[in-house]
C-alpha cells in the first residue's frame, strides 16, 4: 500500500501512540514491562537480581520475596529446565523499551552501563526455579550405593592365586561388597573333578572341599546383588601329596594277559575293551615267557608323584625278584622287561621315587594256550555248507585256574563281537564254560573272528576262519542287458515267472517281457544259486534256446554269457536250462526303425505312380493348365478395373 505521509510524522505519531499507552497503563498500577511482555518473551537472565514488575503503589519497584539473591545463597542461581507439566513455566518478558518508562526508577538521564542493556531487565514472574535451584545443591551431600565389587580386583589374566596339597581341606571366602541388596554367589568354569570335590555356599560365598585331584583349576566366583554382578577369577593349584606306592601296569608279551597292581598290591585282571574284570591272588605266566611292567610313584588319591604328566614319560623304576633265575631289564620306551626262569611261585617288587610295591607271580611248566595253535596268518578253519549248522570245541592247556577257564568271541583284531556277523549271514555263538562253538552260514563267502580263554587273569587267544560253502542247486538265475547299451544303465531280471526291471537309479518295476528291437542282440547271463541265492560257481554247460526258429544264439567265453539275436518282430520265449530245471524269459520284439519307416510309406494300399496309366496324370494336368488360366485371367481384369 502506498504510504500517505512522512517517515518523520509516523514515527511522531508512533512515540506519542506509546506513550499515551504507558500513561494510561500507570494510571492502572501495571509496570509497562509487563504491558509488552506478550509481545517478545525473552529467558530470565541468571547473572543479575530479578525483580518483579508488580508496583509497591509509590512507582517503584519493589523486591520479589520468594526470589533468592546472589548474596543470600552464595552462588548464582541456575536456570531449571524440564518438564513443563512438572514445574511452573516462567512468565515470559518483554525486550527492553528504547525510552525511560513511567513510573520506572531508573534514571533518564544516566548513560547505558557498557556491558548491559540500556534499561533495567525484564521483570519475571514468581517461579519454582528457585527452589529447585536449592534441592540441587544439596546433591552432592547425599552418598550414592557403592559398586559390587571383589576386594582383590582380579581379572582373566590376573586371578587370584590359591595352592593346595592333595589330601588338604581347602576353605576360603569369597565376600564382594557393595550392591543394592542381599549377596549371592556362584560357581562357573569347572566341572568334572573339582565339582566331585568342592562346594561354593551360595548365601556365604563359602567354598570348602578336600583336594584330592592334582590339577590346575581355573574358575569364576560371580557375587550377584540385584541386577550388578561382580566376578572373581581365581586360579587353585592342587599339587600332589606325599608317595605311598607304586601302581603298574602287567602285560604278557602278547598283551593276552593284561593286570593292573594298585600300590596295596592288590591285582586286578583286566580285559581287552572291558577293564577291570576281577581281583585275582596272582599274576599267571609260564615258564620262559615275559612280563612287561610299567610303573609310577603315587600319593594316596593316585596322583603321579615323579615325573611329569604332560610329557607322558615314565620316570626309570627298579624291578628285583625273590627267584635268582628271573631278569629285569630296563627298556628306555619306559618299562621292565622281566623273563621268569624255574616254575613256581615268587615276590616281584617293583620300586620308584622312594617308595616300592609287591605281588606274587605264579610260573607254571605249560604255557597257558588252546590246544589247537593258530596265528592270525594260519587261522583255525572251519568249512561248513551254507545253510548247515557247525559245532567245535575249543580246549586249552596250562590254564592257571582250570575251574574258571571263560570263553568269549572278539572280532578279528579283538574288538568286542556283535551282530555285524549275523548281518553278514552268519550266526556263532559259545559256551562261556565248555568253549563250544556253534553256528549257521547262509552266505557263501569267509569270515574270521576269536576265540578268547581268560584264567587267572591271562588270556589265550585263537584265531578263526569260517568259509562257508554254497548249498545244493535249487533254481536259475537269469539276467538279460542290452547290447547296444551302456551295460550299467538298466537291466532285467527273471525268477520263475517274474521278470524285474531295474534302472541305474535303483529302482525296480515288474514288467510282462523284456523289450528289444528286431535285429538288436542282448546278453543272456544264466547261473544256478541254491536256495539261499548263493551263486554254484563249479557248474556244467548251460543250454538258451528260443521258440522262434530264426533267433541267433551263440555261447560268449568272455562274458559267461550267450548273444540273442532277434531276426523277426514277434514276441519271443528265450528258456535256459540246466539239471533239469528251466527258466524262461519273454521278450517281446518290435520291428526296427528302418522297417517301421518303409511299412509308413506304404501303409495307404496304393501302389506307386509307375507311368503305365497316362489318363490320370494328363486330366491331372490339364485341370491344372485351366486352373492356372483362369487366375491369370481374374487377375488382369483387377488390374484394369
Amino acid at each position: 500500500m502506498k504510504q500517505s505521509c512522512t517517515a518523520r510524522v509516523r514515527r511522531g505519531a508512533a512515540i506519542g501512540a506509546a506513550v499515551a499507552v504507558v500513561t494510561a497503563s500507570s494510571a492502572f498500577g501495571i509496570g509497562a514491562a509487563s504491558a509488552m511482555a506478550d509481545e517478545a518473551p525473552t529467558p530470565v537472565t541468571p547473572a543479575t537480581a530479578v525483580t518483579t514488575g508488580a508496583s509497591d503503589g509509590s512507582g517503584g519497584a519493589a523486591s520479589d520475596p520468594t526470589s533468592a539473591t546472589a548474596d543470600e545463597t552464595g552462588t548464582t542461581p541456575p536456570v531449571v529446565t524440564g518438564d513443563p507439566a512438572a514445574s511452573p513455566e516462567p512468565a515470559p518478558t518483554s525486550d527492553p523499551p528504547t525510552e525511560p518508562t513511567a513510573g520506572s526508577s531508573a534514571d533518564p538521564t544516566a548513560p547505558p552501563e557498557p556491558s548491559a542493556p540500556t534499561n533495567a531487565p525484564a521483570a519475571s514472574a514468581p517461579s519454582a526455579s528457585a527452589p529447585a535451584a536449592s534441592a540441587s545443591a544439596e546433591e552432592p551431600e547425599q552418598s550414592a550405593a557403592a559398586a559390587l565389587a571383589f576386594p582383590e580386583g582380579t581379572s582373566a589374566d590376573a586371578p587370584l592365586v590359591l595352592t593346595a596339597t592333595a589330601g588338604d581341606t581347602v576353605s576360603r571366602t569369597f565376600t564382594a561388597t557393595g550392591g543394592t541388596g542381599t549377596v549371592t554367589y556362584e560357581l562357573r568354569g569347572e566341572d568334572g573333578s573339582f565339582d566331585n570335590d568342592f562346594t561354593l555356599d551360595g548365601s556365604t560365598g563359602a567354598l570348602t572341599g578336600t583336594a584330592r585331584a592334582a590339577a590346575r583349576y581355573t574358575f569364576q566366583v560371580v557375587a550377584t546383588s540385584g541386577s550388578e554382578t561382580a566376578v572373581e577369577h581365581v586360579e587353585l593349584t592342587v599339587q600332589p601329596g606325599t608317595p605311598v606306592g607304586v601302581t603298574f601296569s602287567v602285560a604278557t608279551s602278547d598283551s593276552t594277559g593284561l593286570w593292573q597292581v594298585e600300590p596295596d598290591g592288590t591285582i586286578w585282571e583286566q580285559a581287552a575293551g572291558q577293564g577291570r574284570v576281577r581281583i585275582v591272588p596272582e599274576v599267571p605266566v609260564a615258564d620262559g615267557q615275559t612280563l612287561t611292567l610299567a610303573g609310577l610313584a603315587v600319593d594316596a588319591y593316585g596322583n603321579r608323584v615323579t615325573g611329569s604328566d604332560e610329557d607322558d614319560e615314565y620316570p626309570r623304576s627298579t624291578v628285583t625278584s625273590t627267584d635268582a633265575g628271573d631278569r629285569a631289564v630296563w627298556d628306555p620306551a619306559g618299562s621292565n622287561v622281566v623273563t621268569f626262569s624255574g616254575a613256581g611261585s615268587r615276590t616281584v617288587t617293583v620300586s620308584e621315587g622312594g617308595v616300592s610295591t609287591s605281588f606274587t607271580v605264579d610260573v607254571t611248566d605249560e604255557p597257558f594256550a588252546f590246544v589247537d595253535p593258530s596265528t592270525a596268518d594260519a587261522p583255525i578253519a572251519i568249512a561248513p555248507t551254507a545253510g548247515e549248522e557247525f559245532q567245535r570245541t575249543f580246549a586249552v592247556n596250562g590254564a592257571p585256574d582250570p575251574a574258571g577257564v571263560r570263553y568269549e568271541l572278539r572280532g578279528v583284531l579283538g574288538e568286542p563281537f556283535d551282530d555285524t556277523y549275523a548281518r553278514n549271514g552268519l550266526d556263532l555263538a559259545i559256551d562261556p564254560e565248555t568253549g563250544v562253538l556253534t553256528g549257521t552260514g547262509t552266505s557263501a563267502t569267509s569270515f574270521w573272528f576269536q576265540v578268547v580263554a581268560t584264567s587267572g587273569g591271562e588270556e589265550a587267544v585263537a584265531h578263526v576262519e569260517v568259509t562257508v560253502s554254497p548249498a545244493a542247486f535249487a533254481k536259475l538265475v537269469v539276467t538279460v542287458l542290452p547290447s547296444d547299451r551302456d551295460q550299467g544303465s538298466e537291466t532285467w531280471s527273471a525268477d520263475g515267472d517274474t521278470i524285474t526291471h531295474f534302472t541305474p537309479e535303483d529302482g525296480s518295476d515288474v514288467v510282462d517281457a523284456v523289450p528289444a528291437r528286431q535285429g538288436q542282440r542282448v546278453l543272456v547271463l544264466a547261473g544256478p544259486v541254491d536256495a539261499y541265492g548263493n551263486a554254484i560257481t563249479e557248474r556244467g554247460p548251460l543250454t538258451v534256446t528260443s521258440d522262434v526258429a530264426s533267433d541267433r544264439i551263440v555261447y560268449d567265453p568272455s562274458t559267461v554269457g550267450t548273444w540273442v539275436t532277434f531276426e523277426h518282430a514277434s514276441p519271443h520265449v528265450v528258456t535256459v536250462a540246466y539239471q533239469g530245471r528251466t527258466q524262461d524269459v519273454r521278450f517281446d520284439v518290435t520291428p526296427s526303425a528302418a522297417t517301421a519307416a518303409a511299412t509308413a510309406e506304404t501303409g495307404s494300399g496304393h501302389l506307386a505312380y509307375t507311368g503305365a496309366d497316362t489318363s490320370g496324370p494328363l486330366a491331372w494336368a490339364l485341370g491344372l493348365l485351366a486352373a492356372g488360366g483362369g487366375l491369370l485371367a481374374h487377375r488382369l481384369r483387377r488390374r484394369r478395373a
